[in-house]
Formats: C-alpha cells, sequence, structure tokens
C-alpha cells in the first residue's frame, strides 16, 4: 500500500454530489471515445453506484495536475487538464462518500492523512493498493452513499 498525496485541503466548496459524479462519467465517456470500447455502464449494486469503463484502465499516475496531450489532441473529449478528477475525489471526501476506483493497474481509495513533514496539516490522499486482477477491463468506481436523485442530475448535466 502507498500513499499519493492529492495535495488537496479545501476546494471546490460550491460543488455538489452531482457534479462530481458528472466528472467520473465524463472521465468514462471520454475514455470511451479515446479507446473505441463499449458504452459505459451505471448500474447500482445494492447501496452502491458503479460507473464503468472498459478502456485502459485508472492508473495512480492519472491524479496528477497534468495536460493530456492525447484529449488535448482530439476536439471531441470533455476534460483535458487533469484536475477534474482529484476535485471529484475532494468533493466525494466532503460530502461523506465511500469511494474505490479499481483497474487491472491499481484500486484507489481515499483518505485524510498528514502531510509528509508537517504533522499539523491534513490533506486528501489516495490510498494505492496494487490490483491483482490482470484481466480486468478499464475502470470501475464504486461510490458508496450517493443516491439515485445525485446520478440522475448528473446524467442531465448538459
Amino acid at each position: 500500500m502507498k500513499k499519493f498525496d492529492l495535495n488537496i485541503e479545501k476546494i471546490l466548496e460550491s460543488w455538489e454530489l452531482c457534479h462530481a459524479i458528472r466528472e467520473i462519467i465524463a472521465n468514462a465517456l471520454d475514455e470511451q471515445l479515446l479507446t473505441q470500447t463499449k458504452d459505459v455502464c451505471i448500474s447500482q449494486i445494492g447501496n452502491a453506484w458503479i460507473i464503468r469503463d472498459y478502456g485502459r484502465g485508472l492508473k495512480y499516475t492519472h491524479l496528477t495536475q497534468n495536460e493530456n496531450q492525447e484529449k488535448i489532441d482530439n476536439g471531441n473529449v470533455i476534460g483535458k487538464f487533469g484536475i477534474g478528477l482529484k476535485d471529484a475525489l475532494a468533493t466525494f471526501d466532503r460530502k461523506g462518500v465511500i469511494v474505490t476506483a479499481k483497474s487491472k493497474h491499481n484500486i484507489i481509495r481515499t483518505e485524510q492523512s498528514t502531510k509528509q513533514g508537517f504533522h499539523d496539516v491534513k490533506t486528501l490522499h489516495a490510498v494505492i493498493k496494487e490490483s491483482h486482477e490482470s484481466n480486468f477491463v478499464g475502470t470501475e468506481f464504486e461510490l458508496i452513499g450517493v443516491s439515485e436523485r445525485d446520478i440522475d442530475a448528473a446524467k442531465n448535466f448538459s
């Protein structure tokens, strides 16, 4: 297990759950478009909502703020700058949503932890575990603590 400091204390106080969910959906749609894979799947299993794409799979390095040249070169995608996913994770954390992102590369959860070298400062960290599912295709976000109304509102953003 490794911890990756997202360097977030407080961000986007105006974002609601539907904004964060929409960001996850937008990333999945971008991956679908870029990889020409099957449709994004949004489903409910018990009290968890699942948002899944069938692309290349999320890596912890995608959590860095970095312009994505592939997305910049493609005028049809939604995101480009690597900021939205961190914002979504911060919003989920602030709203008490339990998030697990799974791919063949890793399993990512979030937690508040002290900043390395600054024990009086807590920031949001991604907790990275190695995945043992090398045949897993795409990225699956499991969200516990969101409602069907939140999901519907996210889907209805234009």
